[in-house]
């Protein structure tokens, strides 16, 4: 009889055999999150987080604000270790996930590389 620990190894290659063979372009984020292994609660994190501020950005866009740093670097801070932001934030939009935020993020994190 197959022990979990034997199960849970055969699980984890076949979930390798998927993303490898699987064409994810479509969905660089959702394979970020899986060659990074992060849980679900850290994928929830990400997504809210990446709510919070896409409101502190359409709010401070709205009220005239023109210096945005806070936000990569509050970002940047939040993430998970895993992630690295640019990467991130490069599947993110091209994933087409916070389109705006992560437009301002992404040019925020060239300028100051």
């Amino acid at each position: 009889m197959e022990t979990v620990e034997e199960r849970l190894e055969r699980l984890e290659f076949y979930n390798q055999l998927t993303i490898e063979s699987v064409d994810l372009t479509a969905y660089p984020f959702f394979r970020l999150v899986m060659e990074k292994k992060l849980t679900e609660q850290e994928v929830n994190k990400v997504f809210l987080l990446c709510d919070e501020l896409q409101r502190k950005y359409e709010m401070q866009s709205e009220e005239g604000f023109v210096h945005y740093t806070p936000l990569l670097l509050h970002f940047a801070g939040m993430l998970t270790p895993k992630l690295s932001p640019r990467e991130t934030i490069t599947a993110l939009l091209q994933q087409e996930k916070y389109i705006t935020l992560m437009e301002k993020l992404y040019e925020l994190s060239v300028r100051y590389e």
